[in-house]
């Protein structure tokens, strides 16, 4: 486990300070962004109702890859990830940002609408999408609509200031600097892969074949077999809502049956689909196309 950051009295005033009710951290990746959050998180909860919105597609700890999502931390301390109730998510689609900059924001504005009205604290774990105009897009975006009282930017050099620099003369988000910790593992891109897939194999563990009727979900007859067999979906229910993911199985030759493979618990529940942009072994390998 990579060391703690040092927290200064004065960042540890902001952290605890009650006016600040949303704190978002950001960083390139393996900038310490996940430790980070957890540190602040257990001082968050000792004394206020603390939740966590997640907004990392790829690399997420809350709810499945491809989604935004958040959680409560129940006690009274934060006791680690897999102890974090996810009270939502909202469906992405893929495991990157990139070319997904809408479906993205807007997951973040809505898991962060339901977690600001339960919860005194929250914390935004942001994307380690930083570079260029697509990284900065998106942070400052992310910022408008968040709308966090204080952000905590962890950098190596200078890769953040392209962002920061925008708010030099504002008052509002206050922004501290810290450096990473010397001892941040790199994750190769292998490494990132295999967490995926152990995330997808844990979360479709108890997923069952359940059967539709494709219009009755608005799953179109006209579209191909090829394109539909093993695409990962989103089920939402009849509020529009997010409730589990599934992977498409299959579409009978008279394509009035679809077979989905999920772990949902009442599939009468379902009304509609999103599609994703990848494809899904039921083992959780992603097939790119």
């Amino acid at each position: 486990m990579p060391e703690n950051f040092f927290l200064s009295e004065e960042i540890l005033e902001q952290i605890i300070d009650s006016g600040n009710r949303t704190i978002m951290v950001i960083g390139a990746s393996d900038s310490g962004k996940t430790t980070f959050v957890e540190q602040i998180a257990k001082i968050c909860s000792l004394t206020r109702k603390t939740a966590i919105v997640d907004i990392d597609p790829g690399q997420s700890h809350i709810g499945p890859p491809t989604t935004v999502a958040w959680g409560m931390v129940e006690k009274k301390e934060f006791e680690g990830w897999e102890k974090l109730k996810i009270k939502g998510f909202y469906f992405v689609g893929d495991t990157s940002p990139t070319g997904n900059l809408l479906p993205v924001i807007t997951g973040a504005r809505l898991m962060w609408d339901e977690a600001i009205r339960q919860a005194d604290k929250v914390i935004l774990d942001t994307t380690g999408l930083v570079r260029g105009n697509i990284g900065k897009i998106l942070k400052l975006h992310l910022i408008d609509l968040l709308k966090p009282e204080v952000i905590f930017a962890l950098y190596r050099e200078d890769e953040l200031e392209h962002i920061l620099s925008f708010f030099r003369g504002v008052k509002f988000p206050r922004i501290f600097k810290l450096p990473v910790p010397s001892d941040v593992i790199l994750k190769d891109f292998t490494l990132r892969r295999n967490y995926r897939q152990k995330k997808f194999r844990d979360y479709f563990k108890f997923a069952r074949e359940i059967e539709f009727i494709p219009e009755e979900i608005g799953i179109s007859k006209n579209l191909s077999p090829d394109y539909l067999n093993m695409r990962l979906i989103s089920l939402r229910d009849k509020n529009n809502q997010d409730i589990a993911l599934g992977i498409i199985k299959e579409l009978n030759k008279r394509k009035d049956r679809v077979v989905v493979y999920s772990p949902v618990s009442n599939p009468e529940r379902v009304g509609a689909v999103v599609f994703g942009r990848l494809k899904l072994t039921l083992e959780g390998v992603e097939m790119r196309f």
